[in-house]
């Protein structure tokens, strides 16, 4: 089975309904389904958990925590390996914007890299000069997505 980071943004591009929020929702059903395997780190819990907190969203948070438990996702922690690869990249990619990539998207990336996944999947502009691995949106080529629906950071 294909082992695929799912950033946080496809989550919470479904979880809110933005645009592109029915391939998201596709992508998702393929892991439930078996027929990929998740893998987040630790951190992606902070950012899905986040949005949630701050709206005093209890049951939006529990219904959150409840699906990321039904997907059965491989978590890797950050621990010193994804530290010290996430400074290796935070420090040699640029985003298209020609800013640093940022500390989650670092450590995400490193965790998809050290885990040896075959696809990062995610809704970010931000990812769009990774070399490192495939990246592609749900269900299109990251280029595709940015197009047809822009990137929410």
């Amino acid at each position: 089975m294909t082992l695929c980071l799912i950033d946080t943004g496809v989550f919470l591009c479904l979880a809110f309904e933005d645009p592109g929020y029915e391939q998201c929702g596709k992508l998702l059903d393929k892991a439930f389904k078996g027929e990929i395997t998740p893998l987040l780190s630790s951190i992606q819990l902070t950012e899905l958990y986040t949005p949630f907190l701050r709206a005093n969203d209890l049951a939006g948070l529990q219904k959150m925590k409840q699906e990321v438990i039904k997907l059965e996702p491989r978590i890797r922690s950050v621990d010193r390996e994804v530290a010290e690869k996430a400074a290796e990249y935070r420090s040699t990619i640029k985003t298209p914007e020609g800013k640093w990539l940022a500390l989650a998207d670092s450590v995400i990336l490193a965790t998809s890299t050290l885990e040896a996944a075959e696809i990062l999947y995610t809704t970010d502009t931000n990812f769009a000069n990774v070399e490192e691995i495939k990246v592609k949106a749900p269900e299109m080529e990251l280029k595709e997505w940015i197009k047809q629906y822009g990137s929410k950071k």
